[in-house]
């Protein structure tokens, strides 16, 4: 039996004898492990950045956004039906018709009955009902007594039961808007633009887009906005007389002035932008008009009048206005002022009178307008919802894998929102009484203005809740699976979407792995199967000098697992070669990339297209020593049990 040492110089002079056949083997079989350890290295790497900036943000976590379901979706139908509701307001009716016939009398002011719109009518089927646009609010009082002694919103039976599918954390943000018909509009260049919105070409030419949206007042828990704040809140204090605003960065590159990015920019410049609105959004304050509904009204009437007036002052019949109002100031955000007045004495008082009547019976509200002043405290991803302009850019655009990637990474549902730890710090909070107004609409029982949230460890557990918890609404305002209370979706982020891709690209590197495998054994298996060929003589030789079979397998498997090593340790370089030119080429688009997408305010973290699995990489070595180990099986069992005087006489 020869030595292990005797075994390694014959096995090496075997590597060394077919330089040409080695080589290709052992190029090939290193190309396709190069492939997967180059793989490996840049998919760990990727998802270990892609981690680094998910930890700070809402993207890392499985929050599930929750919803009263709606059972029951004929219960509106049924309310408004109901005899006993009609009935009741036919009676209140009545008595407020008597209090206006009685107060218009007392007042001296025109009233009459066939002027007023009661709270019910009569159904196509002959069946009087409630009607919901009632102006005298007769119906809104008999729903809010029939369920606002019922509970809105069972918060400890939620709580119980998603406790049992592993929930952490439950929060909730409340919503808020201002009165219907009301406006707050921010003014970039310090001025307000007066004009018809009933005319459509002054309409389209003068309408922008609102920085800040009066229609979605949204007050923000710290579990939300903590990601998207500004260093030290952008300087803002509470005895600032301003209040404390995160706008998304589109709106934000508005107050600065800034043109918005083409919709082919690169990802380096989305960054670049980003750095710039975050640097100058520092310290960043504004001011927005606001103006109740009476106030719009009034202006609107003040402009239909100086229409009026240019389009007839050369008729000879036309009869001014008894009051001619002047817009105000565009920069003061006042009331219209009274130009002239030619009423009489007798007209003042009537008219005085009327308005009195109006606003007893909550008809009419005093003109009211003001500045509001915001600071900036922090910065949300840009608006999925873009302006004309940018979406026929974008339609045009091809979507590519940046894109793509883009939207999977983006945080989604952030937009305009008020950090409550904030606001709960400013001590007079009754001058934005106007803009923080909800009035329950009761018209599928009671209700509130909170959007609830519950936050799971991770996404198994947060789509198990979804699914076996939650219906979804279906076209005839059913809610299916019936008898669940929830509707309930992922909130804020792709994070399950990340996660499920991440299993399953484990999946398909398991399954290239495998393809790899069986193509380096068929390449091996060639190579070393032909030198088996290629060694029958010598091996007889062997034999007959006295070597046993053991002794040449023991060859062999040195020579195969000293190619297979060799593999591996090529492999190896090859792999890391092309994760590092990757790594090189790459990591700079998908930091800037990532920047933007997660919105990373602090700038400081950089992704890394190079991250070693310690696991995979064993086991791909494991691998290319298994490949030699296989490919050379059966041609060896096939060359030592051949009779070497027929191997003897065939050379």
């Amino acid at each position: 039996m020869i030595t292990i040492s005797d075994s390694i110089v014959l096995a090496t002079a075997k590597l060394r004898s077919r330089k040409m056949r080695t080589f290709a083997t052992v190029f090939l079989a290193s190309l396709l492990f190069g492939v997967l350890v180059a793989t490996s290295l840049v998919v760990n790497g990727a998802y270990k950045s892609i981690d680094s900036f998910r930890n700070d943000g809402l993207t890392g976590r499985y929050i599930v956004s929750v919803y009263p379901a709606i059972n029951d979706p004929l219960l509106l139908s049924s309310t408004l039906r109901d005899p006993v509701l009609v009935g009741e307001a036919k009676e209140r009716y009545a008595a407020l018709v008597r209090q206006k016939i009685a107060e218009a009398e007392r007042l001296g002011v025109s009233y009459t009955q066939a002027s007023d719109q009661p709270p019910y009518s009569i159904a196509s089927d002959g069946e009087e009902r409630l009607t919901l646009n009632d102006q005298n609010g007769i119906v809104s009082e008999l729903l809010e007594e029939k369920y606002s002694h019922e509970p809105s919103f069972d918060d400890a039976e939620l709580t119980a039961t998603a406790k049992k599918y592993g929930a952490t954390n439950f929060f909730s943000m409340s919503h808020f808007n201002i009165e219907r018909n009301a406006s707050l509009e921010v003014l970039p260049d310090g001025k307000e633009v007066f004009y018809d919105e009933l005319d459509d070409v002054a309409f389209n030419e003068n309408y922008k887009t609102p920085i800040v949206d009066g229609m979605q007042m949204t007050l923000a828990p710290t579990e939300i906005n903590r990601p998207f704040l500004l260093p030290e809140n952008g300087g803002w204090q509470p005895i600032d007389g301003s209040l404390p605003v995160v706008l998304p960065q589109n709106r934000i590159e508005q107050l600065l002035g800034l043109e918005p990015l083409s919709a082919n920019a690169s990802s380096r410049e989305k960054s670049d932008r980003l750095k710039v609105v975050r640097t100058r959004a520092v310290n960043l304050s504004f001011q927005a008009c606001y103006r109740n509904s009476s106030s719009k009204s009034l202006i609107q009437q003040t402009i239909q009048g100086q229409k009026e007036f240019e389009a007839n002052k050369t008729a000879k019949d036309f009869q001014y206005p008894l009051q001619i109002y002047e817009l105000p100031d565009p920069e003061a955000c006042s009331e219209p002022t009274v130009l002239s007045d030619t009423r009489t004495m007798n007209q003042k008082t009537q008219d005085e009178n009327k308005a009195l009547f109006d606003s007893t019976f909550g008809q009419k509200e005093v003109p009211s307008s003001y500045f509001v002043s915001f600071k900036v405290v922090g910065i949300s991803p840009t608006e999925s919802s873009q302006t004309s302009q940018e979406n026929a850019q974008s339609a045009v655009k091809v979507r590519n894998f940046g894109d793509v990637l883009d939207s999977l990474l983006a945080t989604n549902g952030i937009q305009q929102i008020i950090p409550s730890q904030l606001y709960d710090k400013i001590p007079d909070k009754d001058k934005y009484k106007d803009l923080f107004t909800y009035t329950p609409t009761y018209l599928f029982g009671n209700e509130d203005n909170k959007q609830r949230f519950v936050e799971f460890t991770n996404s198994n557990n947060a789509q198990r809740f979804i699914n076996e918890q939650s219906c979804a609404t279906q076209s005839d305002g059913t809610c299916k699976p019936t008898g669940r209370l929830y509707q309930a979706s992922l909130a804020f982020s792709n994070s399950v979407a990340l996660d499920d891709i991440r299993i399953k690209t484990s999946h398909w590197f398991n399954y290239a792995m495998l393809i790899v495998i069986v193509l380096a054994t068929i390449i091996m298996y060639i190579a070393i199967g032909r030198t088996i060929v290629d060694g029958r003589h010598e091996t007889a030789v062997f034999r007959a000098i006295g070597f046993s079979r053991i002794d040449i397998a023991q060859v062999y498997l040195l020579y195969a697992s000293l190619l297979s090593l060799l593999v591996a340790v090529c492999a190896t370089g090859l792999g890391f070669a092309g994760a590092f030119f990757i790594d090189y080429k790459y990591a700079p688009d998908l930091t800037a990339r990532a920047q933007y997408a997660f919105s990373d305010l602090s700038m400081s973290k950089t992704a890394t297209l190079i991250e070693m699995n310690s696991q995979q990489l064993i086991l791909l070595a494991a691998a290319c020593l298994s490949v030699g180990i296989l490919s050379i099986i059966f041609p060896l069992l096939r060359n030592v049990y051949r009779s070497p005087m027929r191997d003897m006489r065939e050379e």
